[in-house]
C-alpha cells in the first residue's frame, strides 16, 4: 500500500480542528500532560480510529490503563508528512509518532527521534527476534531502531484463475521467475484484428511495481548511503517491461495511467500491486489468487508501514515507551490486523491469520504473504517521494521509446542526488 496512499481517511478534518490539534501540542518538550493522575500521550497518525470500539486499539488501551490515555491526533493523510516534520522541527511533536518510512529516515538521521534498542532488549512483550527481516535490515542501514512497524503491506502477484483455465497455461507459484511470467503473459494475450483485447498482465498501476521488479534484478534501489542505487538490475527490468509493451502484452504506461483497473474488469490475467488489494477484489466475479512476485535474481519486493517513533522531545519517553510496547504486544497487534487486514510484522502474530480477508473466490495461497515478508524491503519508501516519482516518469519515457534505457537511469540517479541534497 503504499500502505498510506491507499487507504482513506473517513472525515476529512476542518482547518479549524487541526489548528486546534496543533494547539495542543504548541508547548515545546513534548505534549503529554497530568491530570487528575492520569497522563495523557498524543498520538499523530493519519487514520481515523475505527468506528468498531472492539477493534479500536486507543480505545482498547484506555480500558486497561487507568493511568495513561493515548489521544489520537489525526492529521489529514495529504498534509501528514509536511505537518509532523514541522511539529518536530519547531519542538512540539505529539508524544509518539506513527512515521512513513520516508520521514523516518529523516527523523533518524537528524536524530529527532530516539533509539529503542534498549528498550526493546529490557521488554518482556517484545523480542527483537520476532520480526520480519526487514525490520533488522533497516536498523542495520540507520545503526539503531527508530521505530517499529504496526503492521505491514506487501506487494504480489494476482492472477484470473479463469482466465489460465481458458487459456491451459500453470497457475504462478511462489517460485516463479520473470522468465515464467513473461512466458505465461505472453500466452494469456488474447489480440483480435491487431488490437489486445486481452492482456496477459497490465503495467504498473501501482508505481512501486517499478521497484520491486529492479530490486528483484538486483539493485539495492537504497545504498548505505542512503542514496538511489539503480543499474544494471534497472536495465534488464525496463527491457522486459519495454518488450512486453511491444509486443502488446501489457499497456502502455499512458494506457495504463488511465485509472481503469484491467485484473478487476477482467482484461488483464494478472496484476502486481500491493497486498492492499485483496480486500478490494475480495468479490470479483471470477476464480483468483495471489502469488509472491517473479523472481530475478533474487527474490525481493518493497514493504509499506508506519513506525512508531519516540520524539526526541518527548518529555515522558518511559510512558511512551510502555504504549508502543502495549501496541506491539500479541492483543494490539491482533486487532490492527484485523481492523487493517495488514499482517503484524511479528511473525508469531501474523500466524494467527488475523489479516486474512477470504473471498467468494479467492485468495488460497495464502503463503505468498510469508515468502514477500522473507524477502520483503523498505526499499524505496525510504527515499523521498520526489525522487521517486521523477524516477518513474524516467522509467515510462524510456518504455515509450522517448529516451534510452540508459538515459532514463542516468536522469533519475542525477535527478535523486538534487532532491537528496537539498
Amino acid at each position: 500500500m503504499n500502505m498510506k496512499s491507499k487507504k482513506t481517511i473517513s472525515v476529512v478534518l476542518s482547518s479549524l480542528f487541526i489548528a486546534g490539534i496543533f494547539a495542543g501540542c504548541s508547548k515545546k518538550g513534548g505534549s503529554s500532560n497530568t491530570s487528575n493522575g492520569v497522563t495523557t500521550l498524543k498520538v499523530a497518525m493519519w487514520n481515523e480510529p475505527s468506528k468498531d470500539k472492539n477493534l479500536d486499539v486507543w480505545y482498547q488501551y484506555g480500558k486497561k490503563h487507568s493511568k495513561v490515555k493515548l489521544e489520537p491526533v489525526v492529521i489529514p493523510e495529504d498534509q501528514y508528512s509536511q505537518k509532523i516534520n514541522q511539529m518536530v522541527a519547531a519542538g512540539n511533536a505529539p508524544d509518539i509518532l506513527i512515521a512513513w518510512e520516508c520521514d523516518l529516515q529523516n527523523l533518524a538521521r537528524g536524530k529527532k527521534v530516539v533509539s529503542l534498542d534498549n528498550y526493546i532488549s529490557k521488554s518482556k512483550v517484545i523480542s527483537a527476534n520476532d520480526f520480519i527481516p526487514a525490520v533488522k535490515a533497516l536498523k542495520d542501514l540507520n545503526g539503531a531502531t527508530y521505530g517499529l512497524p504496526y503492521g505491514y503491506a506487501c506487494e504480489i502477484l494476482y492472477y484470473n484463475k479463469d482466465l489460465f483455465d481458458k487459456a491451459k497455461v500453470s497457475y504462478p507459484t511462489n517460485n516463479w521467475t520473470m522468465d515464467d511470467f513473461k512466458a505465461a503473459a505472453e500466452k494469456l494475450t488474447v489480440v483480435k484484428n491487431g488490437k489486445t483485447v486481452q492482456f496477459g498482465a497490465d503495467g504498473m498501476s501501482f508505481a512501486g511495481g517499478w521497484w520491486s521488479g529492479i530490486g528483484a534484478q538486483g539493485d539495492a534501489i537504497v545504498g548505505k548511503d542512503g542514496k538511489l542505487e539503480i543499474g544494471e538490475g534497472a536495465k534488464k527490468f525496463l527491457t522486459m517491461q519495454k518488450e512486453l509493451v511491444s509486443k502488446k502484452v501489457i499497456p502502455a504506461p499512458s494506457a495504463d495511467s488511465a485509472g481503469a483497473d484491467l485484473f478487476a474488469s477482467g482484461k488483464a490475467a494478472m496484476t502486481r500491486t500491493g497486498s492492499w488489494m485483496v480486500n478490494s477484489y475480495k468479490d470479483l466475479p471470477f476464480k483468483w489468487d495471489i502469488a509472491q512476485q517473479p523472481k530475478g535474481t533474487i527474490n525481493y519486493n518493497t514493504l509499506h508501514t508506519g513506525m512508531y517513533c519516540i520524539p526526541e522531545t518527548t518529555k515522558n519517553k518511559q510512558a511512551a515507551w510502555k504504549a508502543i510496547e502495549w501496541l506491539m504486544g500479541d492483543e494490539a497487534q491482533r486487532l490492527f490486523s484485523k481492523s487493517n487486514a495488514n499482517p503484524s510484522a511479528r511473525p508469531s502474530v501474523a500466524a494467527k491469520g488475523d489479516w486474512k480477508v477470504q473471498g467468494k473466490n479467492g485468495p488460497s495461497n495464502w503463503a505468498a504473504f510469508d515468502e514477500a515478508a522473507k524477502s520483503g524491503k523498505f526499499g524505496y519508501v525510504l527515499l523521498p517521494s520526489g525522487v521517486t516519482a521523477d524516477s518513474v516518469k524516467q522509467f515510462e519515457a524510456a518504455i515509450l521509446g522517448q529516451k534510452s534505457i540508459d538515459a532514463a537511469i542516468n536522469q533519475a540517479k542525477k535527478s535523486a542526488d538534487e532532491v537528496l541534497q537539498n
